[in-house]
């Protein structure tokens, strides 16, 4: 049988967990975390640890200014 989790992390929707064998896997839904789509975890809670993280480090990059050509 196939379960799923919804991982919110500090209120916001970022993805499902999905289990359908004997781990889990993420889907992400928050472009931020696309990075982890399909990635396998032994927990949702393990899952959801990872991806605070990555939201953590992405709120301290700082995108390159585009710089148009003169």
């Amino acid at each position: 049988m196939i379960q799923s989790r919804p991982i919110e992390i500090d209120g916001r929707f970022v993805g499902v967990a999905v289990n359908a064998s004997a781990d889990w896997h993420f889907v992400a839904v928050d472009p931020l975390l696309d990075d982890l789509d399909g990635v396998h975890f032994p927990s949702p809670e393990e899952m959801a640890r990872v991806a605070r993280q990555a939201l953590n480090r992405a709120r301290f990059v700082r995108p390159t200014p585009l710089r148009l050509a003169s």
